[in-house]
């Protein structure tokens, strides 16, 4: 999946699972994607190695973002469990 061009370690979108794939073209910064021609190729669809980590860390944390405020709330169970011995 990371490739190296030149000291350049990046990763084409089109080599990730359609899941990724997707998620990244509707919510990666366009400007963050590059152009690297390599072997007189044009790879048009590649974002640098570090780019991608920090989208993935992103991503993990909305999706952990959730469980971690439902376990936060307090029941309502326990709420007035705490107003009646007051």
């Amino acid at each position: 999946m990371i490739e190296n061009f030149k000291g350049i370690e990046f990763v084409r979108i089109s080599s990730l699972p359609e899941e990724q794939r997707q998620q990244i073209w509707q919510s990666f910064q366009r400007d963050k994607i590059i152009r690297i021609v390599k072997d007189q190729a044009l790879l048009n669809d590649c974002i640098l190695h570090k780019d991608y980590l920090s989208w993935m860390s992103q991503q993990e944390k909305q999706v952990l973002k959730p469980v971690v405020e439902r376990r936060r709330r307090p029941s309502v169970q326990n709420v007035f469990s705490k107003l009646a011995f007051k």
